[in-house]
């Protein structure tokens, strides 16, 4: 009974002991992923994948931006509509 007491005990201490230092062990780890990140060569898959998300996002915000300004203007949709006809390809 004395022994699961003191392994309870040192069981709650090492929680207690992750739960206060978890945060900055998260903290330098991150920091040591990024410094790593940044030495790697500009061709490196993760960073060219990384530099796609910021051109897709400047896209994105350009694309939302012009919605907005012709939902402003009332202006109709570019495109031609959908044909209604139909095609009989029996010959």
């Amino acid at each position: 009974m004395r022994r699961i007491a003191i392994g309870a005990a040192l069981a709650g201490l090492g929680v207690l002991a992750v739960r206060r230092l978890a945060p900055k062990l998260h903290e330098r780890l991150l920091a040591r992923c990024e410094r790593m990140f940044e030495k790697m060569p500009d061709d490196f898959p993760p960073k060219r994948m990384m530099r796609g998300i910021e051109e897709i996002r400047a896209n994105t915000a350009r694309t939302l931006e012009l919605v907005e300004q012709r939902k402003q203007a009332g202006s109709e949709p570019i495109g031609d509509p959908p044909s209604t006809t139909a095609v009989d390809h029996a010959a």
